[in-house]
């Protein structure tokens, strides 16, 4: 029995993602554990994730960019850009748990893309890749642009500014995932006022076996688009 009192080991994890429809095959779970060794390593030099957050790696990281894969539906062999990716958030579990997505990381921060680009080489995870700069202005180049049917971002900046700054790495046809955590609801007002005939849909985090991000207020802002 899981005890959510404590912070969750890595084998809750795989029974919560498993209780919510996400299997995990053990090559692909073996790799998400050593990745997750190699980031704490290197979160020692170079500030990766909270380093109050190092106990609940699993739950506030890990579990959280997988319930993206619960919750939400990726075609196969996809491009996704994971926009503002810091330690590899959550870029690197999606390519690792779904190896047939390929993986654009954008960060702006060297330090970052160094250790980030370490995990990749150390750890051979061949659909993934990162790239140094600010994302609105990687987007200008030719090999980026309107390059993406899926951009993800985990509250780098208001959702607005998230939408202006990828609208030229998104396909004509595509989806942004924001990771938004609180009130979101003035945010997504907001949203449906600033980009009407968008497609924009907001879902609790609410897991089966695991309540906590739905207690803790956090959700998943989709915006679809069609035609731009």
């Amino acid at each position: 029995m899981i005890d959510y009192e404590s912070p969750l080991k890595a084998e809750d994890v795989r029974q919560i993602c498993l209780k919510n429809g996400l299997e995990i095959l053990d090559a692909q779970w073996h790799l998400l554990e050593n990745w997750s060794t190699l980031l704490l390593e290197l979160n020692q030099a170079v500030n990766l994730i909270s380093r109050k957050e190092i106990d609940f790696l699993w739950e506030k990281q890990i579990l959280s960019c997988l319930t993206l894969l619960i919750l939400r539906k990726f075609s196969l062999n996809s491009e996704i850009c994971d926009f503002g990716t810091g330690g590899g958030l959550p870029g690197i579990p999606l390519a690792i748990v779904r190896p047939d997505l390929n993986l654009t990381l954008f960060e702006s921060r060297q330090k970052k893309v160094v250790a980030v680009n370490k995990m990749i080489e150390s750890l051979k995870i061949p659909n993934v890749q990162i790239a140094l700069g600010r994302g609105e202005e990687l987007a200008k180049k030719k090999q980026w642009f309107k390059r993406f049917p899926y951009v993800t971002s985990r509250a780098v900046a208001s959702s607005t500014d998230i939408v202006n700054w990828t609208k030229d790495l998104r396909t004509k046809k595509s989806v942004l995932h924001l990771f938004k955590g609180g009130k979101i609801y003035d945010e997504v007002f907001c949203l449906k006022k600033k980009f009407p005939g968008i497609k924009i849909s907001s879902s609790l985090m609410n897991l089966n076996g695991y309540p906590k991000f739905a207690e803790n207020k956090k959700y998943l802002i989709s915006l679809e688009y069609c035609k731009e």
